[in-house]
């Protein structure tokens, strides 16, 4: 209660200095239109994919580097999903890419374009079945915690992807991840 009363009373006397008439309010930096920043970008999460009508539920890890800039985020992304079949089918998923992103706040939209490579474990036979692909994982991602270049995400994914063995097979399924991003001033 007393914490709450001296926050509100430091945050009233700060509002009357800044509407007094010889008080400048401080002002925040400018961003510039030409000012990007490094960025990395971290997440785990869960996934949920269907393979031939196949559910496949697994674990999801991202990583991606590139750069923020006033309109538009760009990174290369590198991905690793490992999970099994209903029938017990271990599954390995890699993939690496690019991701262009919009930002809206705290809001984001993005697009990820990949290429990937799909391994499924035999049970009975050593052999597995794989397969190359390529891909798009479309995603909304909103910022939790921020602070100045560290931020602390929720994000959702729908990925389609579409495998060439023998002949063409289409994949999809949503992913549901927590993430960290740290961005610096470049110069």
């Amino acid at each position: 209660m007393r914490a709450s009363l001296a926050i509100a009373v430091l945050l009233a006397s700060a509002r009357a200095a800044a509407d007094e008439p010889g008080v400048p309010a401080p002002a925040a930096a400018p961003v510039a239109r030409d000012e990007s920043r490094f960025s990395l970008k971290v997440a785990l999460g869960g996934d949920y994919r269907s393979l031939y009508g196949v559910p496949i539920y697994g674990g999801d890890s991202h990583v991606a580097i590139g750069v923020e800039m006033a309109l538009f985020s760009v990174y290369g992304t590198a991905g690793f999903t490992i999970g099994k079949t209903q029938y017990g089918l271990t599954t390995t998923l890699y993939d690496i890419g690019g991701s262009v992103e919009r930002r809206f706040g705290r809001f984001a939209l993005g697009l990820p374009f990949r290429s990937s490579y799909l391994r499924i474990a035999g049970v009975t036979n050593p052999d597995a079945l794989d397969s190359l692909g390529v891909g798009i994982a479309p995603f909304a991602s909103f910022d939790l915690i921020a602070t100045e270049g560290h931020v602390l995400f929720l994000a959702a994914s729908m990925n389609l992807d579409e495998y060439l063995v023998g002949s063409a097979v289409f994949a999809w399924g949503p992913t549901l991840s927590i993430g960290y991003r740290e961005s610096d001033i470049g110069r």
